[in-house]
């Protein structure tokens, strides 16, 4: 925390402007004074910023502490997005004494600033990563922090129960302590718990990965899978050959369709193979890498060998520039991966196919989880003589739990909430 960092907040490459953000408690004086801003003055400003042999005019924007995303002086650095110009900024910004951030290290300092709890944090990071308009949909709850805020109200529900049975361990005896009885407080935790269920059924967790669209092209050798694997791509990525089986290991790369991220894979051409140990290993993988995709893409170049009722499956049908005579493409989509012909049409097929709607909400699996866990301290009962003692541990277990999705409980704020409401202390 006591390091000024920097890093690039766009992707790398060329590109029409970079964004370059620094943040620190202090910032180098010779930072300032290269930029040419004050550090108390908010603002936005155009200044021609010197990287050694040459210069390049940049826009700054400047957000003094404590009003900015870190928390911290931050500054971004908004250049012409040559490689070269970012490079010399970095090594810049290096001889100043600043370092390349860590992966998260902007938004862990805002957390650790309190500028944004857990939640909230992680909302960013699932936004950034969503893959299409259906999946930023269905993290909105999440994104909006409108889960958050359900989990908050949860807690202080959670909190005066706490505080209830807390005020019978510690303060019974004392005036104007209300007398709670175990069948109340049973009552209580039973409502709390299925109020924790129904939040958690309203959600799925959000692994790692499980939204990714993988479109898998399936068919016998020769079919010309792999010619249309490098058409749809549009970039020779996989190895064609007329002979069978040259297409042993998964090649995978991504495209983006409408803005869309999918991973194209070619597999190997599916056939009886006698002996060969390492083809009919590369066909167990086509058939495993089919079976678990988004969307399997069936190839045919011949009608009269054409299945058109295999399951969720796409029918293509490929080599129509070989034809004889045109083909009514009803249930299949018919396209050429020499000409071209037709894949603009598939491309648009595939999109159609990988964007079903997520039917749920979606969450972190980090906070699902411990949703999970309070869920279960909720439901946790204990009968006899140490029942308040039990179920205070279990209330408190159950805050805790809560406090790991956005960070803020306090067990005094329970001891606050005791001398505030039962007038304990004379």
């Amino acid at each position: 925390m006591s390091d000024c960092i920097f890093a690039l907040a766009t992707p790398v490459g060329r590109s029409a402007v970079a964004i370059v953000r620094v943040s620190g408690s202090v910032l180098p004086e010779k930072l300032v004074k290269a930029l040419s801003i004050k550090k108390e003055k908010r603002g936005v400003f155009i200044r021609r910023l010197s990287l050694g042999s040459f210069s390049d005019s940049c826009l700054v924007l400047n957000f003094p502490a404590p009003g900015s995303f870190t928390g911290e002086h931050l500054i971004e650095i908004h250049t012409h997005g040559s490689p070269a110009i970012v490079g010399e900024l970095f090594s810049f910004l290096e001889s100043l004494g600043l370092r390349e951030a860590d992966r998260g290290e902007f938004s862990k300092r805002a957390f650790l600033n309190e500028k944004m709890d857990l939640s909230s944090a992680e909302s960013i990071m699932s936004g950034v990563f969503a893959e299409s308009a259906e999946e930023l949909a269905a993290l909105e709850d999440f994104r909006s922090g409108s889960l958050g805020e359900k989990i908050r109200k949860l807690s202080k529900k959670i909190e005066s129960l706490l505080v209830e049975v807390e005020s019978q361990l510690d303060f019974s005896d004392e005036e104007g302590v209300v007398s709670v009885g175990a069948s109340g407080v049973s009552s209580e935790l039973s409502f709390l718990h299925g109020e924790a269920v129904s939040l958690i059924k309203s959600f799925s967790p959000l692994k790692k990965d499980s939204l990714k669209k993988r479109v898998v092209l399936s068919g016998e050798p020769n079919v010309g899978k792999s010619s249309l694997f490098n058409a749809l791509l549009d970039e020779r990525v996989a190895i064609v050959s007329q002979t069978p089986g040259t297409t042993r290991d998964i090649v995978r790369k991504a495209l983006f369709l409408s803005g869309v991220e999918v991973s194209f894979e070619d597999t190997a051409g599916v056939r009886d193979v006698g002996g060969s140990k390492i083809e009919a290993e590369g066909i167990k993988m086509a058939k495993e890498a089919a079976a678990s995709a988004s969307l399997c893409v069936e190839v045919f170049d011949d009608p009269l060998k054409m299945s058109r009722n295999i399951g969720s499956s796409l029918v293509v049908l490929n080599k129509i520039d070989l034809l004889n005579k045109a083909v009514s493409a009803d249930g299949f989509v018919a396209v050429s991966a020499k000409t071209g012909a037709g894949l603009q049409g598939l491309r648009n097929e595939i999109l159609k196919r990988v964007q079903s709607p997520v039917k749920e909400n979606l969450v972190s699996e980090r906070i699902y989880l411990r949703l999970e866990a309070a869920s279960s301290l909720l439901e946790q009962e204990s009968v006899g003589l140490d029942f308040f003692e039990t179920t205070a541990q279990n209330l408190r277990d159950c805050l805790k739990e809560l406090e790991g999705v956005y960070g803020v409980f306090d067990n005094e704020v329970v001891l606050d909430q005791i001398f505030n409401n039962f007038c304990i202390g004379k």
